[in-house]
């Protein structure tokens, strides 16, 4: 999971080698308003999902997770506040923006209300027909594009950290205790935290296999481009942080034989387009 309130502060220990942190105030802040949250939005879950960086002021991002009553997948509801830590839910995207945020690959200012993109409106065929305007493309609209397509690119989770139900619904699995000593550093043991998108696994679930077995998420070794990931040890070679190199900023963490996992973003929101000729340069000088 991305990082449990009540576990925030033990999991960024974890990663704070590798320069990924929060300040104090931060951190406090933090606490207390994701605690108002899961209280007001009526949510089983509340995870802190990271941190998009702006030129004026930052962006902060929740998650809240909803397992009972979800078939096929548990549903997830983004929240996001400004430097004054009130969080309120993402605007949910349209296709009109879907195409004008792929355009974007600048900094976030943090101004959330900036118009980056106004359309032309559609003009009625006759006096009685009702319009639906298009809303103008504004920063919030694509920092709601650039979390999605993080959450779907990176939300890793170890092995057997979820269950599948007899009903068929995702849940977070009880007796998980932790990925071996040997199989930190093995992509296959990790999966996207995620509905599954890759027809074999798709084909696993319906079959009912899923019900015996824990590999039913997609793998990230199915990642492209190839090398988009970069596992890291540290010296007891018991915690493994996987770091994503499509989206700077994003990493996962998981200590052996302990069911201590979970994933935070703090990054600018851009996606590193050039990552797979960066790769294909690298074989052409290694090769």
């Amino acid at each position: 999971e991305n990082m449990d309130i009540l576990e925030l502060e033990e999991c960024l220990k974890l990663i704070s080698p590798l320069g990924v942190t929060l300040n104090l105030d931060e951190k406090i802040q933090l606490k207390l308003s994701l605690m108002k949250l899961q209280e007001t939005a009526e949510l089983e879950q509340v995870l802190f999902w990271g941190k998009i960086t702006g030129i004026v002021k930052d962006y902060y991002i929740a998650l809240g997770i909803t397992y009972k009553g979800c078939n096929e997948f548990p549903k997830k509801r983004f929240f996001w506040a400004s430097n004054n830590f009130v969080f309120a839910e993402l605007p949910k995207l349209v296709p009109e923006h879907i195409a004008i945020a792929t355009q974007f690959d600048c900094m976030f200012t943090g101004e959330h209300e900036r118009i980056l993109h106004t359309f032309e409106q559609p003009v009625p065929k006759n006096p009685n027909e009702m319009v639906i305007p298009i809303k103008n493309f504004t920063e919030l609209d694509r920092l709601a594009y650039a979390v999605k397509y993080i959450e779907n690119d990176c939300h890793v989770v170890p092995e057997g950290s979820f269950k599948v139900t007899p009903t068929y619904q995702i849940k977070k699995n009880p007796e998980f205790k932790g990925l071996k000593k040997e199989e930190l550093k093995d992509l296959t043991k990790y999966g996207h935290f995620r509905k599954v998108q890759i027809e074999e696994k798709r084909e696993f679930i319906e079959r009912g296999d899923a019900l015996t077995a824990n590999n039913f998420l997609d793998s990230l070794n199915f990642d492209a481009p190839k090398g988009c990931w970069a596992v890291h040890m540290d010296s007891s070679q018991t915690e493994a942080t996987i770091r994503s190199l499509l989206w700077p900023g994003y990493v996962g963490f998981h200590k052996c034989s302990t069911p201590l996992f979970g994933s935070i973003y703090i990054g600018n929101g851009v996606k590193n387009s050039d990552l797979p000729f960066m790769l294909q340069s690298l074989q052409v000088t290694n090769s």
